[in-house]
């Protein structure tokens, strides 16, 4: 015997499929604003981290720079200072000079025939000018230069000579430079002139040493 169904098949309802697909995707868009607010949430935090840390840093920073200053001006009057020792020195040394050449000078220069009306001294070197009532009394003062332990051999120039008058009296006027020795060079010198002098005439005094006498052979 055959059966025969007449009753209609079964339809799916499709507005449940739909709400089913609509509540995927609505819950893929809340996962995924959820995600970004978190991210951003996250990197607003940061933000503001490395805010407050540059903040510090700042802050830190012109705490040192007010330090770095004050280093910077000690620095500065420091070198001021060795600046102002160095003048010090400087002036020290050449009024030292200028006292050896003017006693030079006056030591060496012929009384009543030469006269200056400068000196200058640079480092080592000397420049006199003046006038003189001759070339010949020129000429001695510079023998008496050449003599003296303080200038060096052979530095003694004379750079200019030209005859002028001074009312009805001819004179000369000369122009000189020559190098000086250091004080302490010529100190050394000297120091070790005396020793040897003072080795010479200690073996001098010292009485000849006896001839060893030969034992007798017994």
């Amino acid at each position: 015997m055959i059966r025969i169904n007449l009753l209609p098949a079964e339809t799916k309802p499709i507005r449940s499929t739909a709400r089913r697909y609509l509540a995927v995707f609505a819950a893929g868009v809340v996962l995924t604003v959820g995600a970004m607010a978190f991210v951003w949430i996250g990197q607003t935090r940061e933000i503001e981290r490395l805010q407050r840390r540059e903040s510090e840093l700042k802050t830190e920073a012109a705490k040192y720079a007010k330090y770095e200053k004050i280093l910077q001006e000690l620095k500065a009057q420091k070198e001021t200072i060795e600046k102002k020792k160095d003048i010090i020195r400087g002036l020290e040394r050449d009024r030292d000079k200028m006292a050896r050449v003017l006693a030079l000078l006056s030591l060496w220069v012929p009384p009543e025939k030469l006269w200056f009306e400068s000196v200058t001294v640079t480092d080592n070197k000397v420049d006199v000018s003046g006038i003189a009532l001759s070339n010949e009394s020129v000429a001695e003062f510079m023998r008496n230069l050449e003599q003296s332990p303080f200038v060096v051999r052979g530095s003694v120039v004379l750079a200019h000579s030209k005859q002028t008058s001074m009312g009805e009296r001819k004179l000369r006027e000369y122009r000189l430079t020559w190098s000086m020795v250091p004080y302490s060079q010529v100190k050394a010198t000297l120091a070790q002139k005396d020793q040897g002098q003072g080795d010479a005439v200690s073996s001098e005094k010292m009485p000849p040493k006896p001839a060893p006498q030969e034992k007798p052979q017994g």
